[in-house]
């Protein structure tokens, strides 16, 4: 059985949230697109849905748990495996990337807003 693949973005601004969506929906029609507010909700849902992969973009600077405590949570879990993350986040810190670099779980770092180029490699 192939697992399902759902889109999570985690940010807490609504308007980068819809903008994301609109070009993430362009590009996966046919998927799901799930968004929280924060990197908690996030991983409390993804626990509760385990043979579910997720196609996630994180951004980095957000109240309650932030993409970085996001990141350290995941790879405590052994569904991590599942998750394809990409940071997408207004910080322009070569700090900020080279964290996300070294990070096994990040796939890619892109600055807001993303763009259609950006995704265009990911399917």
């Amino acid at each position: 059985m192939k697992m399902k693949e759902k889109i999570i973005l985690i940010d807490d601004d609504p308007i980068i949230n819809f903008v994301h969506s609109r070009i993430i929906q362009h590009k996966f029609p046919e998927s799901q697109i799930l968004i929280f507010n924060n990197g908690s909700s996030a991983l409390e849902f993804i626990q509760k849905s385990l043979t579910v992969s997720y196609l996630i973009f994180l951004d980095l600077n957000m109240p309650v748990m932030n993409g970085w405590e996001f990141l350290e949570a995941v790879a405590k879990e052994e569904s991590s495996n599942n998750l394809q993350i990409h940071i997408l986040t207004s910080s322009i810190d070569p700090q900020d990337f080279k964290k996300a670099k070294k990070n096994r779980h990040v796939r890619s770092y892109f600055t807001k807003p993303l763009k259609v180029e950006d995704i265009e490699n990911l399917s």
